[in-house]
């Protein structure tokens, strides 16, 4: 912006600022010149921000807004990086009203560096419906885990089943995170293939990728591995252990019984504890004989152990069963 320019912007500024009504003649005379001084004045409308009130506020951005296009983007940058709040939630305003950005420019906003992340997530949420999801995907592994969330949250809100393969392939990447994040979406989709994918999870080596795994499957009606999500019952974090008791319970899969046998003879308290949690719930009288039958021949003190559990822990079924 040169120098004459820059001067006319000041002045046109100044007059705006100091008119009490913003509908006056000379407000509006005003407004309209600086919307026709065209870029060169969007440094000087954003550093007026900082001293605006309300009501001029709501000038300043619809002025920026109406300058604000893909080819202009970058002189928006500084205003995103100000120290003042107010400048920096200005700028974001301007642009999330503005029509004229192509959807690749918004994203490149989350390139930039020294800005403000979540203000620039905000402009990107008003223009999420334009934008595809491997597009947000692709932004999310630069994130902190808190803008992450943000992030994850606008791609809960546009999602379709017709992204559910991009998200499949995605779940072998190294961001935990982000693997979180996507399990939470894909348990939206009640299909074999994504069951499938969430069980194969359910081995990671990372416990809140296993628990987000459980928890999922239990939205779900297609889980169909009861043994794999059964031996969580012996995981080694016992919050996984707990979300393993509620889906065994709410899966009720016939086969449940013979797969709560490993548990129940652990060596660790809380893996017997959880299998009779499970017995609580589900087991039948019949059930229940059943598994003391498939128990009946393991070394004395496995015996033992189990009867202590059932003893303990059982309700009234399991030990009416057991007597």
């Amino acid at each position: 912006m040169n120098f004459l320019s820059a001067y006319k912007a000041d002045r046109l500024i100044e007059q705006l600022m100091s008119e009490e009504d913003i509908y006056s003649p000379a407000a509006e005379k005003a407004t309209a010149k600086l919307k026709k001084l065209g870029a060169g004045a969007i440094p000087r409308l954003t550093d007026a921000l900082a001293g605006a009130d309300k009501k001029h506020t709501m000038v300043l951005v619809d002025i920026l807004s109406e300058l604000a296009d893909s080819k202009n983007l970058e002189q928006f940058i500084p205003g995103l990086s100000d120290g003042d709040q107010r400048v920096v939630s200005g700028t974001a305003w301007a642009l999330s009203s503005s029509s004229r950005l192509a959807p690749s420019a918004v994203l490149k906003l989350l390139d930039a560096d020294d800005i403000s992340t979540p203000a620039v997530l905000e402009v990107v949420n008003t223009h999420k419906d334009r934008l595809s999801v491997p597009a947000l995907l692709s932004k999310a592994y630069d994130l902190e885990p808190n803008e992450q969330a943000v992030l994850f949250r606008m791609i809960g809100s546009i999602i379709r089943e017709e992204q559910v393969p991009d998200l499949l392939a995605r779940l072998t990447g190294k961001d935990p995170m982000v693997r979180i994040h996507i399990i939470d979406l894909l348990a939206r989709f009640n299909r074999q293939d994504v069951a499938a994918a969430l069980e194969a999870q359910l081995k990671s080596n990372n416990k809140m990728i296993r628990q987000s795994a459980l928890t999922a499957l239990g939205r779900m009606d297609g889980a169909s591995n009861i043994k794999l999500i059964s031996s969580l019952l012996r995981d080694t974090d016992i919050d996984v252990q707990n979300k393993a008791v509620d889906v065994v319970v709410r899966l009720n899969h016939p086969e449940t019984i013979k797969y709560l046998i490993p548990a129940l003879q652990d060596e660790n308290e809380y893996s017997r504890r959880a299998a009779v949690e499970v017995l609580n719930e589900i087991g039948t009288p019949d059930s229940i004989k059943d598994l003391l039958q498939a128990v009946r021949d393991a070394d004395w003190w496995v015996r033992a152990r189990d009867a202590d559990a059932l003893a303990d822990i059982g309700g009234p079924r399991v030990v009416s069963a057991v007597m």
